[in-house]
């Protein structure tokens, strides 16, 4: 051995590039090394940018890997097999561009002259909103990508109402107790996922930050926690609230920042409105003067505000916004609620403890900048598990509640909100509404459309004035037209960058049948898909590291622009988004009307001489460039340079941003948008108006039980699906490493059951089963263990495959989304947030069904891992 040479691995001859990702929606800065003859062969995270701090996720590692799949579409292509669908070989043939172009713009110029609500949009580059944005050209506001609902329906919202932004976090620099409920902010997904969980990671290495996990299965977050408390799922609002019951009954909350900085004070009716003057100035209760006053009385004194107590003014009684909440929280008493969440009352009273002791109410901070501001290191972080639910409006709200409670709303260590983008460097995100209150902003991606009667919209958009897209209702006005008022039928689909037959939840032959009813469906992306099955056009895009960007999507520690610029020229006949939807445009004619989209959406307007000109046609480094001027006025060769504008968030937009407004303890808004929309189904004759659930406005939360607790008894089990870092925001697994990853995981292979729970059931590990729900069902094989709550079916995102073409993606049992209702009975009335869990019930199968002995299976391809590595072929996942 002696006589044997090594020789270190080392990089060829290059260069290393500054660049962006986009292996997921958020965007880490990257350094890309490149050959002297022109090969990618690493990338890594840029050290420079403090947001991901040189780190980056397996799926920013494996963008090499779809660079260079083989499977990427390299030239235009038609359709010559008129039958569609999962497994049809669509008989692609090579077209030149401008034939493309020609066959496309034809076919959406028929339905765009007949009736623009005709055409149907699913565009998901997140990364360029100006894309997404493209259909308002066209004038049609239907909406078919999963980037709505499926994503965070509820969250962003009331997001808007309690920060006014789009996102919101833990603030990793100073909390000390990080509660995680149904998240894995920090930990494995969710925003800048490698960014966030630096930052974690420093927090509890250098702090000691102790992480509770309230979830129903052991995720990341909860296997590195302190403390794992398993919930029922969708309980999660009836936990939080059980908390606030905790904190409000033994006096825990921060007072002085509920009378100052909240509206908490304010008086309330028993209409739910607020108690206001003939000029609409709201009153309070000054225990001073045991009067009421006008909010903005000069003669009041923030210590005297009532918060509790019950009062009548002008023959009106009334009480606090506090003292509703209050009164509401009587029946949210830890004893109560442990009948519903299955969490014990005894460790709900310790973690409210905990929680207050460690926010140190009364603490203060000097920040760098010279304001002293109240010190809270605890707080409340949640996402899509906890609040993908039927109340979801309530539930968040119940979440923001127990933050709000001890006053670490925007404060260090609490609860703070992310901004989508600020623009431009000298942009705060917060404006004074009425009365002294900071002015809800519900709609951080522009405002939902207005109510129309029959509804302009097929996924009924304008009946959520608060709400997002939410795309599943497309199927309600599919398959159910004269009783939703239909008076149209989409019949071209536009789809970038979108899976949506894979994403959005309901039956799959169903939304199979809705695609196979299209005249025209044109795809733009890199590689296959379930979608481009359907196609009848590909406009092959350039990849990510072929392209110009900048963008700023929800960074959670930082602000500033993350930068793209290509690493190679394409390596194939592909072009560039903005290529490809400005010559469609100019085909169309509504090339004016998309360069004042771009202008608006952008926010080019704030510096005219970005503005796009009418007539004109612009690229992607056109673009990156004026978002880059937009943001600091430095030129896109200093961008190209540097690779990003990334700084620490500046801490005027990161803490108190609102200073000098109240916050909304209490949302009267929605009591307003609830009233409106009611009357506006009354005065058009909404045939369904008596059905409507206008009861999901509420201006507090109430323990309200979701509908998937009154499902039948025979399903005894709850189901859920989870996704894990490397399958962060979107389809992965047509990727070879992190297919590798993830299918030599058992998590990620079998169905999860609690151990003793299938034992009870007369289930054992490696069984397989069907799995069915109210609305539908799957196959798939038990993995039993103890990382489950014991009434919850675990679904990992890597088992909702279905077969396509894309062979590299291999067929499972079934889809996950199959199992969830796509009904309103089951959807959130004020934002369109549908259910994300179901309950379901298990039948032992002496052998798989025949439909999936054929071809190849996620358990075939585990079965050949094991056999390789001498594991035998029996895998347990």
């Amino acid at each position: 051995m002696n006589n044997v040479q090594f020789d270190q691995n080392s990089l060829k001859p290059g260069k290393w590039i500054r660049s962006t990702c986009k292996m997921c929606l958020h965007s880490c800065s990257t350094r890309v090394h490149v050959t002297d003859d022109g090969v990618i062969n690493k990338i890594e995270g840029d050290p420079t940018n403090p947001s991901n701090a040189g780190k980056l996720c397996p799926k920013g590692n494996a963008g090499i890997m779809r660079h260079y799949d083989p499977q990427r579409f390299k030239q235009p292509l038609r359709r010559t097999n008129p039958a569609k669908g999962p497994g049809i070989d669509p008989k692609w043939e090579a077209i030149s561009w401008d034939e493309a172009f020609e066959i496309t713009a034809r076919e959406i110029k028929k339905s765009l002259d007949e009736d623009p609500r005709k055409i149907m949009p699913s565009l998901e580059d997140f990364q360029k909103m100006h894309i997404w944005n493209w259909p308002l050209a066209l004038g049609t506001r239907n909406f078919y990508q999963s980037g709505g609902t499926m994503c965070g329906g509820a969250y962003h919202p009331l997001n808007g109402y309690v920060h006014s932004t789009f996102g919101a976090v833990n603030d990793a620099r100073h909390c000390n107790y990080w509660i995680s409920n149904g998240a894995g902010d920090g930990f494995s997904s969710h925003l800048h996922a490698a960014a966030a969980s630096h930052w974690v990671a420093k927090a509890r290495v250098e702090r000691g930050m102790k992480v509770v996990a309230v979830e129903p299965r052991m995720s990341i977050a909860a296997a590195k926690a302190e403390e794992w408390v398993p919930i029922r799922p969708a309980t999660d609002r009836q936990f939080a609230m059980s908390l606030s019951h905790v904190l409000v009954n033994e006096g825990l909350c921060d007072y002085v920042f509920l009378r100052k900085d909240t509206n908490a004070p304010y008086l309330v009716g028993p209409d739910q409105y607020f108690v206001r003057d003939a000029d609409r100035q709201i009153y309070v209760w000054d225990t001073s003067s045991n009067s009421a006053k006008l909010w903005n009385d000069p003669t009041l004194k923030n210590e005297n505000l009532a918060l509790e107590g019950e009062y009548v003014v002008n023959g009106v009684k009334c009480r606090p916004a506090f003292q509703v909440y209050k009164d509401t929280l009587k029946d949210a008493s830890p004893e109560t609620m442990e009948k519903i969440t299955t969490v014990p009352a005894a460790t709900v009273r310790r973690i409210a403890r905990e929680f207050a002791k460690e926010a140190r109410i009364g603490a203060t901070i000097t920040l760098p900048d010279g304001r002293t501001v109240p010190l809270r290191p605890a707080a409340y972080n949640y996402y899509r598990g906890a609040q993908g639910h039927k109340t979801g409006m309530q539930t968040n709200q119940a979440f923001q509640l127990v933050n709000m409670l001890i006053g670490n709303i925007d404060h260090p260590g609490g609860r703070c909100g992310v901004t989508l983008t600020d623009g431009s460097v000298d942009n705060n995100h917060c404006y004074p509404g009425e009365c002294g209150q900071m002015l809800g902003t519900p709609h951080q991606l522009g405002p939902m459309p207005d109510f129309s009667w029959p509804p302009n919209e097929y996924h009924l958009a304008g009946f959520f004035p608060v709400g997002v897209h939410p795309p599943h209702l497309n199927m309600l006005s599919f398959l159910e037209p004269e009783k939703y008022g239909s008076t149209f039928k989409p019949d071209v689909l536009v789809n970038c960058h979108s899976n949506p037959v894979w994403a959005i939840q309901g039956p799959r032959d169903k939304w199979l049948q809705f695609l196979r009813e299209m005249r025209f469906i044109v795809c733009v992306d890199v590689i296959p898909t379930e979608m481009t099955d359907f196609a009848d056009i590909i406009l092959p895009a350039n990849d990510y590291l072929e392209t110009f960007n900048g963008t700023m999507i929800e960074p959670p520690y930082t602000e500033g622009i993350c930068f793209r610029q290509p690493i190679t020229a394409p390596i194939h006949d592909t072009k560039s988004e903005e290529e490809i939807f400005f010559e469609l445009s100019e085909r169309l004619g509504v090339l004016d009307q998309y360069n004042e989209v771009i202008n608006m959406i952008l926010g080019f307007e704030q510096k005219p001489h970005l503005k796009l000109q009418p007539g004109k046609k612009y690229t992607d480094r056109d673009i990156a460039e004026r978002v880059g001027l937009l943001w600091n006025d430095k030129p896109i060769e200093w961008y190209m340079e540097h690779g990003h504008s990334s700084t620490e968030r500046r801490l005027d937009k990161l803490y108190r941003p609102w200073e000098g407004m109240r916050l909304l303890f209490y949302i009267e808004d929605l009591v307003y948008q609830r009233e409106a929309l009611r009357q506006k189904f009354e005065d058009a004759k909404v045939p369904f108006r008596d059905e409507w659930p206008f009861d999901d406005y509420q201006p507090l939360p109430t323990t309200v039980l979701d509908p998937i607790h009154l499902e039948p008894k025979e399903y005894n089990l709850y189901a859920i699906t989870f996704k894990d870092i490397q399958m962060n925001f979107g389809e992965g697994l047509s990727n070879p490493w992190l297919k590798d990853i993830t299918y030599r995981d058992p998590v990620h292979t079998g169905l999860l059951l609690n151990r003793g729970t299938a034992q009870k059931l007369g289930f054992a590990d490696g069984d397989i089963v069907l799995v069915e729900s109210p609305y539908g069902r799957l196959y798939g094989r038990l993995t039993t263990t103890e990382a489950m709550h014991h009434e919850t079916l675990g679904v990992s995102n890597s088992l909702s495959r279905t077969k396509n073409e894309n062979r590299s993606v291999l067929m499972a049992g079934g889809h996950y989304n199959d199992l969830l209702p796509y009904d309103m009975r089951n959807t959130d009335g004020a934002t369109g947030q549908p259910e994300t869990s179901c309950r379901v019930k298990l039948t032992k199968l002496d052998d798989w069904p025949d439909f999936l002995k054929h071809g190849s299976t996620v358990y075939d391809f585990v079965d050949s891992i094991q056999k390789a590595e001498g594991k035998g072929g029996q895998h347990n996942g």
